[in-house]
């Protein structure tokens, strides 16, 4: 009888002992599906060494981690531990290792994306990675899914230790609290995101920004090919500019950043700036790919991907305030060139009275450093260019990669001048063949007053008069063209010949020329030398000299070819489209 009770109290003792082995687990994640990221949360109530328990693997063919596993501290969003990398090791390993961690609330996270995330991520260095990874996906008949089907169930991460496990409501609270001294907060971003928010500093304030976000470099295969930080791509990113300067007084940078995990295209800015009092205003846009919605791989803290901006110092939250930012409100209008389709060549002529700060708000069409459906600026009596949409100033405008936004300013003189717009045979307004940009309704261009003491009477519409320098013009030349015009000059004079053709390789193809009246000998002609790029298409050239001219009865001629004419063009038009052709002013 002796002998049963104390086989019964051992037994009970051993139940025990499993019960508190149990008991002790404060997050657990198993059987992890391909392609996907699980997590839980675990608050501990002391500081303390836990113990992580967990099962990993590497991949078959490529040289990448098929699974990790991290801890992120829920207050300050930092990874305290990280799984092992298991990149060489084709089989499951178990790891068991113990952790110091102070009191606090934590995140586990457990992701298995086992395929090549160094191909999706644009880590290649090389030609011969690229036929390495073309020759294994053609003849490496080896199939992947099941491998990796059958070992999802071993996959696991245990935490054990002293303290409690937390729900997803829980942790969903953790990271809102996170955002409680926010002024800015744009997290789980999906793909085609266009987000922005004002806000105004009454004071001046150290701001802490933290933002995880999607760049392209790749150091080794970029100082090879001597590329500059200038070259670096970013695709899922943000920045705050000044709302009264346009100027812009952070970005997010690949220099900037750090790895935020999973892809290498992952990046992380976790710092604090400092920022006078003002209003600003926050944006953050994401491309059509990896996001909250599908990953390549994802970043350490997912739920944050995109933006958030918190008052450094929680007493001084009082003094910043939110506000709905409005990009571009249609007030003190200088000129509107925007809603434009289509092969559309809009101008709009504008005086300007008194020096003026114009904000120049443009949306357009770009990719790969240039771009196809944007602005400029001429001043209308020297036919000089003052400012030009160029890629590289401009920032996505949410949509579709190749949407671009232009958004600040320019000081405009005294004077006279023409704003273009000008798209080209495919996507624009109302006919997107890919998606639409944010701001649809100004896809083209607005130029606004930025001077808080704008009068309307400081501008007027502007219509090209005639001017009493013109000797002899002939302008907005067709295809075929052979035109003539006669002159007279009673005195030796100093001529400015303005002149716009097209040519190439050397040679003119659409192009002036000036003849003696009486003789027929040919005094000036427009040779492809002497010429200088018109803007738009490289096969627009401009001529703009001054030459002298005897006293005497000239004809002034000029011939096009059968394409690339006024509002006819082929290519990009010049920046000055309308005096396409040629025009002789006299110099006084």
């Amino acid at each position: 009888m002796k002998r049963i009770v104390t086989i019964i109290m051992f037994g009970a003792l051993i139940a025990a002992g499993a019960s508190v082995a149990q008991n002790d687990v404060l997050a657990e994640l198993r059987d992890i599906p391909i392609e996907t990221m699980r997590s839980a949360g675990f608050t501990l109530d002391q500081d303390q060494s836990i113990k992580i328990e967990a099962v990993s693997l590497g991949a078959i063919k490529h040289d990448v981690a098929a699974t990790t596993a991290w801890i992120l501290n829920a207050q300050t969003r930092e990874v305290v531990w990280e799984m092992p990398e298991n990149y060489r090791d084709r089989r499951l390993r178990e790891i068991n290792e113990p952790v110091s961690l102070p009191r606090g609330n934590y995140e586990i996270c457990y992701s298995f994306f086992p395929y090549d995330q160094q191909w999706h991520s644009g880590r290649r260095n090389n030609f011969g990675d690229v036929v390495q990874h073309v020759w294994s996906e053609i003849f490496d008949d080896e199939d992947e899914y099941p491998y990796y089907k059958d070992k999802q169930k071993d996959l696991k991460v245990v935490v054990r230790g002293k303290g409690r496990s937390a729900g997803k409501e829980t942790v969903a609270q953790w990271r809102d609290d996170y955002k409680e001294n926010a002024i800015v907060a744009m997290t789980a971003l999906w793909d085609d995101r266009y987000e922005r928010q004002g806000f105004t500093l009454d004071q001046p304030l150290d701001l802490h920004i933290y933002a995880i976000g999607e760049t392209n470099w790749n150091d080794d295969w970029n100082r090879k090919n001597r590329r500059s930080r200038d070259d670096e791509e970013v695709y899922d990113h943000g920045w705050i500019i000044n709302t009264q300067t346009r100027e812009k007084v952070w970005k997010f940078t690949y220099a900037e950043s750090k790895p935020a995990g999973g892809a290498p295209k992952n990046r992380l800015i976790n710092q604090t700036i400092s920022l006078p009092a003002g209003s600003y205003a926050a944006f953050f846009v994401t491309d059509d790919s990896h996001s909250e919605r599908r990953w390549n791989a994802p970043p350490h803290d997912p739920a944050f991907w995109g933006m958030t901006i918190r008052v450094k110092d929680p007493a001084m939250k009082a003094a910043a305030k939110k506000f709905d930012y409005e990009p571009m409100p249609d007030k003190n209008v200088v000129a509107n060139l925007t809603k434009l389709g289509d092969e559309e060549l809009k101008t709009v002529g504008f005086i300007v009275k008194r020096p003026l700060e114009a904000r120049i708000y443009a949306i357009g069409e770009g990719r790969d450093g240039e771009m196809f459906d944007y602005g400029w600026i001429i001043n209308a009596k020297t036919r000089k260019k003052v400012w030009e949409m160029n890629f590289d100033e401009t920032e996505p405008a949410g949509g579709a990669s190749k949407n671009r936004l232009f958004d600040g300013t320019l000081r405009l003189e005294a004077g006279s001048y023409f704003a273009y717009f000008v798209t080209d045979g495919s996507h624009s307004y109302v006919d997107w063949n890919s998606s639409a940009p944010y701001d649809q309704e100004h896809w083209g261009m607005l130029i606004t007053a930025a001077n808080d003491n704008f009068s309307s009477a400081d501008v007027a519409p502007y219509e090209e008069k005639e001017d009493d320098s013109v000797l002899a013009q002939i302008i907005r030349v067709r295809d075929h063209g052979r035109e003539r015009m006669n002159f007279t000059l009673k005195k030796d004079t100093q001529v400015r010949i303005y002149a716009l053709g097209e040519g190439r390789d050397g040679d003119m193809f659409d192009y002036g020329w000036i003849e003696d009246a009486n003789t027929g000998k040919t005094v000036w002609e427009m040779s492809y030398r002497m010429t200088e790029h018109a803007g738009g298409g490289r096969k627009n050239r401009l001529y703009d000299e001054t030459i002298s001219l005897k006293a005497g009865e000239y004809i002034l001629r000029y011939e096009s070819d059968d394409s690339h004419s006024f509002n006819d063009w082929n290519d990009d038009p010049p920046h000055d489209a309308t005096h396409y052709g040629i025009t002789l002013y006299a110099v006084k």
